[in-house]
């Protein structure tokens, strides 16, 4: 069974790329973890019509939070004119539409960008995500590594 992630990096990253748990880039989840009984083939075919044609995003840092169900993950909430959202329902529709369950996609979403290993975003700060990548949540590399299934360009 398969388990995957929706993210919009804030550096662009190609399909092949892997990276440890620990050491995320810097990114926007669009849709958290999901689990489907298909490969990242197959759910990268179904996100691909969704992805094609769509424009970059800038987002801006504008508050702090805590997050994660002990409210102990520091995370940068980030405004954009909408564009987040658009993407984020037309892609839960398609994977609903496919029969994925996405029971676990929260309905208080609000886009935000993780501090990790290698960074925060500070209030203030723009970033245009010109890329929305699927993460392969359990790849052939362990448990301890994700790894970029597919890769779409944003804009252009």
């Amino acid at each position: 069974m398969g388990r995957f992630a929706v993210v919009l990096p804030i550096e662009p990253l190609a399909a092949g790329d892997s990276f440890p748990v620990s050491s995320w880039p810097l990114h926007v989840t669009v849709v958290e973890p999901f689990e489907t009984r298909h490969d990242a083939a197959w759910v990268a075919e179904l996100m691909a019509p969704v992805l094609h044609g769509r424009r970059s995003i800038e987002v801006t840092a504008f508050d702090r939070a805590m997050f994660g169900r002990r409210h102990d993950v520091p995370v940068s909430l980030v405004r954009d004119d909408g564009p987040l959202g658009a993407m984020r329902t037309r892609l839960l529709d398609a994977l609903r539409d496919a029969d994925v369950d996405v029971a676990r996609a929260r309905f208080d979403y609000r886009p935000h960008v993780t501090d990790t290993a290698r960074g925060s975003m500070p209030a203030g700060r723009t970033a245009r995500l010109v890329q929305a990548v699927l993460v392969d949540l359990r790849p052939p590399e362990g448990r301890a590594m994700r790894t970029v299934a597919a890769a779409w360009p944003l804009g252009t």
